[in-house]
């Protein structure tokens, strides 16, 4: 005889009330510290003589030959308005398709927030005069394109690939870096100043998203982290394969080495810290109260079946 299914659908235990509010808590812990973060970058590096000459020097320890140069150009070319736009859609269409719209939502104040912030940063922030050139530049505008695009290309993805994206984000804001210090286009506090911008963005929607939903079950760890590493290595193997070199030759590859590192691992860290974040809002959709009420109906119609079922087995002889 087949079993019976329970035609009751228990309702599942709510989550202990830290369990239930740790991604919040830890959501708006990330909020506040890039918010600090950033307002500490743009003093140190905008309006001390010390730090303009550090983040000078870091520039100009990362440099590449002339066809190096071409390429990460080329690369550079690529992000614009347009591929904003196309990249957008894209992330849009992926959530729609799961359903998740939310999330689409999401991805679109996420990239549109980070990107006018850091607009805005760039004309509200003075760079003083220490000699290093006036002209504000901080935060990265293109930096701040590929790290918000990154981040709200978590929002959307299923988490089968989550893993594969983080890796894929942190290879991508790597180079795009790099790129932007070998072209002479920003220095490394332009580039971590676009990642703590949109790291808050991402960081407060999370927590908005789990104060909408009164909270949710604190997701299981996973394992972001080795992605987003690997996604590192990988790009710093590619770049040095293009012809990205120290500049001042190869006795400073230690000192160039430390600020591709700085740059690669704040992307590491943010992917893998907002991947964790964002993991419930990624989440596959819970069953909606139609598709439950049709499986509650099913329940009942195999049940019924196997009572008589069970009537025609006694009346036999």
């Amino acid at each position: 005889m087949r079993s019976r299914p329970s035609v009751t659908n228990a309702a599942p235990e709510p989550p202990a009330r830290w369990s239930r509010w740790q991604t919040t808590a830890e959501s708006l812990a990330v909020l506040v510290a890039s918010g600090l973060g950033l307002a500490w970058l743009a003093q140190r590096s905008q309006q001390t003589e010390l730090g303009q000459t550090v983040d000078q020097a870091g520039m100009d320890l990362v440099v590449g030959d002339a066809e190096a140069t071409r390429r990460l150009l080329g690369w550079l070319g690529v992000v614009s308005v347009g591929t904003i736009a196309l990249a957008v859609a894209g992330l849009v269409l992926v959530a729609v398709s799961r359903r998740r719209y939310e999330a689409a939502a999401a991805a679109v104040v996420l990239v549109a927030g980070a990107n006018v912030t850091t607009q805005v940063l760039k004309r509200a922030v003075d760079r003083q005069d220490f000699g290093m050139l006036t002209v504000s530049s901080f935060p990265s505008g293109h930096a701040t394109v590929t790290v918000s695009v990154a981040l709200a290309a978590l929002v959307v993805t299923p988490t089968a690939v989550r893993g594969v994206v983080s890796a894929l984000a942190t290879g991508a804001i790597t180079v795009t870096a790099a790129a932007t210090l070998v072209a002479s286009w920003h220095r490394p506090s332009d580039i971590l100043g676009a990642v703590l911008v949109s790291l808050a963005w991402g960081s407060a929607l999370t927590a908005l998203w789990t104060l909408v939903h009164g909270g949710v079950a604190h997701p299981p760890p996973e394992q972001h982290r080795i992605f987003s590493m690997i996604g590192f290595v990988v790009a710093v193997t590619a770049l040095v394969v293009v012809g990205v070199r120290p500049g001042g030759g190869w006795t400073r590859l230690l000192d160039a080495g430390l600020v591709i590192a700085a740059v690669g691992s704040a992307a590491a860290v943010a992917v893998s810290v907002f991947a964790h974040l964002s993991a419930p809002m990624a989440a596959e959709p819970d069953t909606t109260p139609d598709e439950r009420r049709g499986e509650g109906a099913a329940a009942v119609a195999v049940a019924a079946a196997d009572d008589a079922e069970d009537v025609v087995r006694r009346a036999s002889p």
